[in-house]
């Protein structure tokens, strides 16, 4: 059930790798295009470029609109999207099994065409404005931007950029950007459906195949955290942030720090979510989250509460961080692996997550890893390992503090 043997792994001649999962059980599919090309490899005059040219591949190509485009996918039963992330943009499309070669051909011709036509350039900066708009009127949305831009520096700096780097990225900037890292040996297309093999390299081949130009290197970023970020604003609530650098997605002990980390901000049986919102009725939800790429993670704890209870809020997540270094019990331990192994077996039904951790495996490891792999580490690890890096990684003289609200908080 949740073993990889379907699996088949083709690179082409000019450095693109692509990843197939045949799963004849289902009877959708999901294809997901990754470029190594993320907000870290923009100058900071820059900052906003990978995310501007991510919304400027859907619309058009020399000889088709973004209408014409995606009207063909409609018709074929297919939608797509992307994301743009710190390391990475990745485009996905999802459609039947039966018609998605044919959308890969649509989505392939986008991706290996597109045109940065000037005035659709203009356009689309509007619509980025607002979307910048739209997340810095939200304060939980806006404080995890700074969050990370806080804990991670510039290599964390907000993806959307801000309104003066929107307003300055002109085409010329997108092309570049384009020329220089969206190239051949940084694209990874993983295909999860019942989809043969060498038709999905055909089809691929025939669009990026004849494409010969080699990446700039990845430029230098700088990562350097700061301790604390106060964003003086009128609301209801007081959005409250820390978080702390964490092990990077190679990093062998990631499944140890995944149990750490269920225990004290996953789940309704976690030790936050128990103490501030079952046992004080300070906020209504709180919880954890880890984000990781090539070289370092975040761990971040978020919730909000009323400003006159920000304070006690603040003192109280910090309690049970601290007690959490040196207090991990054996039933704690187990209750985070059984909900780890669930997440890890439900994952296997979905289309989706089998052609992300296609992409991840290559791009992280290298290989594919079965899911026995994960299980078996889950399964290993130790208390020790627990209360070893909740001692190094979640050291609150270590930590960021991001604040949105009425209330300073230290």
């Amino acid at each position: 059930m949740t073993g990889r043997s379907a699996v088949q792994r083709t690179r082409l001649p000019n450095g693109i790798r692509i990843l197939t999962e045949r799963t004849p059980h289902h009877k959708g599919a999901v294809a997901l295009f990754r470029f190594a090309a993320g907000s870290a490899y923009e100058a900071p005059a820059g900052w906003g470029t990978a995310h501007f040219l991510e919304h400027m591949v859907f619309q058009g190509t020399p000889d088709k609109n973004h209408d014409t485009l995606m009207m063909e996918l409609a018709r074929l039963g297919a939608v797509a999207n992307a994301s743009t992330g710190f390391e990475s943009t990745v485009y996905d499309l999802t459609a039947p099994a039966s018609t998605m070669l044919q959308a890969l051909e649509i989505m392939a011709e986008m991706l290996s065409r597109f045109a940065l036509d000037e005035q659709a350039v203009e356009r689309e900066r509007d619509i980025i404005l607002e979307e910048w708009r739209m997340t810095r009127d939200d304060p939980a949305a806006w404080g995890e931007d700074c969050l990370y831009h806080q804990v991670l520096g510039d290599f964390g700096h907000p993806i959307l950029g801000t309104e003066e780097t929107i307003a300055a990225i002109g085409r010329g900037d997108l092309r570049e950007f384009a020329e220089s890292y969206y190239t051949p040996e940084n694209l990874i297309v993983a295909v999860a459906g019942n989809l043969e093999h060498e038709r999905v390299v055909e089809v691929l081949a025939r669009w990026f195949g004849a494409d010969k130009r080699l990446s700039k290197p990845k430029p230098p970023v700088r990562i350097a955290r700061s301790p604390r970020l106060h964003i003086d604003e009128e609301h209801e609530q007081e959005q409250i942030f820390i978080g702390f650098q964490a092990p990077p997605l190679s990093d062998g002990k990631l499944p140890a720090f995944d149990v750490l980390t269920s225990i004290l901000g996953g789940d309704s049986w976690s030790r936050l979510f128990r103490k501030i919102r079952n046992e004080l009725g300070l906020a209504y939800s709180i919880g954890g989250f880890y984000s990781g790429w090539q070289e370092i993670g975040l761990y971040g704890i978020q919730s909000a509460t009323h400003p006159d209870n920000a304070g006690r809020l603040l003192d109280e997540i910090r309690r049970e961080v601290a007690a959490i270094r040196h207090d991990v019990t054996a039933d704690e331990i187990e209750l985070a692996k059984a909900t780890l192994r669930a997440n890890l077996l439900f994952g296997v039904d979905q289309l989706s997550w089998r052609a992300e951790r296609l992409l991840v495996d290559e791009a992280v490891f290298g290989r594919i890893r079965p899911v026995e792999e994960d299980l078996r580490a889950i399964a290993n690890v130790s208390r020790d390992d627990v209360t070893e890096l909740a001692q190094t990684v979640l050291d609150l003289d270590k930590s960021t503090l991001v604040t949105v609200g009425r209330v300073p908080l230290d």
